[in-house]
């Protein structure tokens, strides 16, 4: 079982391909075909049990809010209470959170996976904290679309509410969903261009 320590680094500096991240996005990777998301109801938490503390699930509301319907004792702890129904920017400080939102909108467009390097500030008492974090675009039964994410700590979340700025911000470009294969596709969207693999690009840095 994975434990609340986060992503391990190898000596290439890329996450081990046992971090809870790696293992979510095996998985992840493992349900799409070729020009579509995993639905939700097709992902195994019998397949990621040793790594659900770190998982979160985010809807986008009606008004553009992003809340979280499922945080995992890792994401918890990082605040230091349930999360369910509040905002994913609850993780993140006020500054950076501009950022998170233009990023969310092209995630939740089904268009593109994003990948993030978290610094959280030392304070009284407090050491300072990296993290990693990972969404992933799935399609939710309504034939909308949600995202389930994982979040990979580097030490202990000491005394929280622990706030992290986005210090890299990746994205990979993906193809436009379709629900199913022979169903039509979701509302707004293009058929999709043949599949091509793009490597992930640069979103944002702070430095």
């Amino acid at each position: 079982m994975i434990g609340s320590h986060g992503a391990r680094v190898g000596q290439a500096g890329g996450r081990s391909r046992h971090s809870a991240i790696a293992i979510l996005r095996r998985h992840w990777q493992g349900l799409r075909q070729i020009d579509s998301l995993p639905r939700r109801d097709q992902i195994a938490p019998k397949a990621l049990s040793g790594i659900l503390s770190h998982l979160l699930i985010a809807e986008r509301r009606g008004d553009g809010a992003v809340l979280l319907r499922y945080a995992g004792m890792t994401v918890r702890c990082v605040h230091g209470e349930d999360l369910s129904g509040r905002p994913l920017s609850v993780l993140f400080e006020t500054g950076t959170r501009m950022q998170l939102l233009e990023a969310l909108d092209l995630a939740f467009a089904g268009v593109q996976t994003l990948d993030m390097d978290l610094f959280s500030e030392r304070g009284l008492l407090r050491p300072p904290l990296t993290a990693q974090m990972t969404l992933l675009p799935i399609l939710d039964p309504g034939g909308g679309l949600a995202l389930i994410g994982c979040l990979d700590l580097d030490g202990p979340p000491v005394l929280p509410p622990r706030r992290f700025r986005i210090e890299r911000l990746l994205g990979e470009p993906l193809a436009p969903a379709f629900a199913l294969a022979g169903d039509p596709p979701l509302a707004g969207y293009a058929p999709p261009p043949p599949r091509i693999t793009t490597p992930p690009t640069l979103v944002w840095t702070g430095a």
